[in-house]
């Protein structure tokens, strides 16, 4: 009995411990961003989901998406506060949010060649200088 009265509140320990997040929703409540990858056929619209923590601005970058490719941010949530006119546009929280779930949609044009394409996305505090950057692969199919 002892024993079992042991891991009971070990297990009560851990499960009230794995509970407990920093207020920027990530594991420490620093400044993160994730993406991921897509797979589209030329002429229809590549879905990145976009989670981040503790961000004050969000933008991607076309190093390797053709520019007539259009990448438009759909269901942030929260929404942005702000929407800073630029090539590509910046999206602003402000004051920062702790967590922001979203996607960027890609319009893949119906001439595309086959490949794996790179979308890097980047987010920052805009109180610093701080940056992180996740890559998502958009593959089009032949």
């Amino acid at each position: 009995m002892r024993t079992r009265r042991a891991m009971l509140a070990l297990s009560a320990g851990t499960l009230c411990l794995a509970g407990c997040e920093s207020p920027g929703g990530g594991s420490d409540g620093s400044l993160a961003i994730e993406t991921s990858d897509a797979t589209v056929a030329p002429g229809e619209t590549a879905r990145v989901e976009v989670q981040a923590s503790s961000v004050g601005v969000m933008t991607w970058q076309l190093a390797e998406i053709p520019e007539s490719w259009q990448v438009t941010h759909e269901s942030f949530e929260p929404e942005p506060t702000a929407v800073r006119e630029s090539y590509p546009p910046e999206l602003v929280w402000d004051p920062v949010a702790d967590s922001v779930t979203g996607s960027l949609a890609i319009a893949v044009q119906d001439d595309a060649s086959p490949g794996e394409y790179v979308l890097a996305v980047e987010a920052g505090t805009d109180a610093s200088d701080e940056r992180v950057v996740s890559e998502a692969t958009v593959t089009v199919e032949g």
